[in-house]
């Protein structure tokens, strides 16, 4: 009897042995780096996450070329390194994109480009139109993409320029904020942490026109406008953001 065990016990250790193990493929986006040649659930999970970016993949669950094509794509959008591969973190930032853009734009929102018949362009106006100072600028903290102008809640903000209004919305960390667009530059002024917006989407105001109030709203530890000055064609179109102190000396800010 101890003979048959004896010869039985290798019998099923070399059995096992001859089945490889297979790996379990990761089941939720962000659990590994994804590349071409990938596939599983979390491959799908990107594909639609691209879609919802408004760039068409379709969900087959495999990291194909239209896969590294689009993810490349989003990477040249978002000034990111362009390598067609997604990082855990760079998953995470595209779900936060896809969210910022349910929360700041419904479906019936208009998005208007600039007028048809632009008006000749002015000097500009300083934005905060009462006394203030310089907070944070653009680079500090990481990355931060504009000027943070400190000034008393409740002060009106202005139009900097002749404009169109291309966004009103309201986001977690921006509270409050507008987009305006400068046809005749092509660039993108952004206006956040306002306490009230007096504009709507394809409003056309003239520069030094009230827009709003500076505010706190959202991750604002006080009262104060946060600044973005954005390259043609404008915000998240396209464009980069600049640092706006020089812009915003030339209308005269302290």
């Amino acid at each position: 009897m101890r003979a048959a065990l004896s010869r039985a016990v290798p019998l099923v250790a070399a059995v096992a042995a001859a089945v490889p193990a297979v790996p379990a493929l990761p089941a939720d986006l962000g659990e590994r780096t994804l590349e071409r040649g990938d596939r599983g659930d979390d491959v799908r999970q990107l594909q639609e996450l691209l879609t919802d970016l408004d760039l068409r993949t379709g969900a087959d669950g495999t990291f194909g070329a239209d896969t590294v094509a689009h993810v490349k794509t989003y990477e040249r959008r978002e000034d990111l390194p362009v390598d067609g591969r997604v990082s855990p973190g760079q998953a995470r930032g595209m779900q936060r994109r896809v969210a910022d853009a349910d929360d700041q734009l419904s479906p019936t929102d208009p998005v208007a480009s600039g007028p048809a018949d632009p008006a000749p362009a002015t000097a500009g106006t300083y934005p905060v139109d009462g006394a203030h100072t310089y907070g944070d600028g653009f680079g500090d903290r990481g990355g931060h993409k504009g000027q943070d102008v400190m000034a008393d809640c409740g002060l009106p903000l202005r139009a900097v320029k002749d404009v169109t209004v291309r966004r009103v919305a309201t986001e977690v960390a921006a509270g409050r904020y507008i987009v305006l667009h400068d046809s005749d530059s092509g660039e993108d002024y952004v206006y956040m942490h306002m306490s009230a917006v007096d504009v709507a989407v394809g409003d056309t105001p003239r520069a030094g026109a009230k827009v709003g109030e500076v505010g706190r709203t959202g991750d604002a530890t006080a009262c104060h406008l946060h600044f973005e000055e954005w390259t043609e064609p404008g915000w998240y179109a396209g464009g980069h953001a600049k640092d706006p102190v020089a812009f915003l000396r030339s209308l005269g800010g302290s």
